[in-house]
């Protein structure tokens, strides 16, 4: 479900707005119009367009009903990169054109205008340049694969030298994303190329423009009042020794009585991950064998509470427990 706005400016928009309400009414809709044109309870009346749009600015989408220069002026203060921006569209009043303006893969516009402009029998205007070439989007396939991209700027180079028809390599650590099919697309002659392209949770060399998945789950413990900064770096070293890269992780899995702890929360804001607790009988319920610590049986409860509290969360403990300095780390994956 998307969160949608829908802004409308004339007795025909305001036509076009209602029919736009019952073809995404899958979505979470709020809909404006200037006060005269309201013909539908369902409408908020439009006083400030400037403070409206930028309360809808970290929605989903936001959909102009009007000229594309209202729809320009309305948001131009409050643009910053296509990673972050909402898919923005613009549709003339008599629903003759649908126009992804801004952020048309990685925010879903084009495939937006794509979904309206076949409900209301419009033309969608395309100008991204590889769809409209044909060629291959890495920003799109990362979407549609729940992938991180680990280079904006190789993410860049990789979709100009597509478009330039040269050779790029791509393959995939993921066996549940087969690209064996893009591969022969993209390096028809399998010879070498200078950029490629990983689906992977590992890390590769700085050149190489990895797709990475959220596969990885971690489980910890610490002291208490444990040093925040300590605590991250701690992380971040066991996982560039292990060769897997920070950004795969999914969540964080740990003791209840572990709910307040700074710096495993702050770990978890930092890598923009949920924080996962679970009682001591949850933990001491999961069947395995395990590097038990009677020091920390006394303390909480359970003898190992990083690799039990991975393999809450996921099928396969990859890495066993590593402790340093009062601080304890696991890692599994699906």
């Amino acid at each position: 479900m998307m969160n949608i706005a829908i802004f409308s400016f004339t007795k025909n928009g305001s036509c076009l707005n209602v029919r736009l309400m019952d073809i995404l009414k899958q979505n979470n809709i709020l809909s404006y119009t200037l006060p005269k044109y309201m013909i539908d309870d369902r409408m908020t009346a439009l006083i400030n367009l400037k403070e409206t749009v930028e309360a809808h600015f970290t929605d989903d989408a936001i959909i102009f009903i009007g000229a594309t220069g209202i729809a320009i002026r309305s948001i131009s203060p409050y643009v910053k990169d296509k990673f972050s921006d909402p898919a923005v569209l613009v549709i003339d009043e008599l629903g003759r054109y649908v126009i992804p303006l801004l952020s048309g893969h990685v925010g879903g516009a084009n495939e937006l205008a794509e979904y309206i402009g076949g409900a209301i029998n419009a033309t969608p205007v395309i100008t991204t340049a590889t769809d409209i070439n044909g060629v291959f989007a890495v920003d799109v396939f990362a979407k549609k694969y729940n992938l991180i991209i680990s280079s904006r700027k190789l993410a860049k180079d990789v979709s100009a030298a597509l478009l330039d028809k040269e050779p790029v390599d791509i393959d995939s650590d993921i066996i549940e994303i087969d690209v064996s099919d893009i591969k022969k697309k993209l390096n028809p002659t399998d010879v070498k190329c200078e950029l490629r392209v990983r689906i992977t949770d590992k890390i590769y060399e700085s050149n190489v423009l990895t797709l990475i998945p959220k596969s990885i789950y971690i489980g910890v413990g610490c002291k208490k009042d444990t040093d925040a900064k300590e605590m991250l770096d701690f992380v971040n070293e066991v996982f560039i020794s292990s060769g897997i890269d920070i950004r795969a992780i999914k969540s964080i899995g740990s003791i209840d009585i572990k709910k307040n702890e700074k710096a495993i929360n702050e770990l978890a804001k930092s890598l923009s991950v949920p924080f996962l607790t679970f009682s001591k009988e949850e933990l001491n319920a999961v069947e395995g064998e395990f590097n038990e610590s009677e020091f920390v049986r006394n303390t909480v409860g359970v003898g190992n509470v990083c690799e039990r509290a991975v393999l809450i969360q996921c099928k396969k403990l990859t890495l066993g427990k590593i402790a340093r300095g009062g601080m304890t780390i696991a890692i599994g994956r699906d």
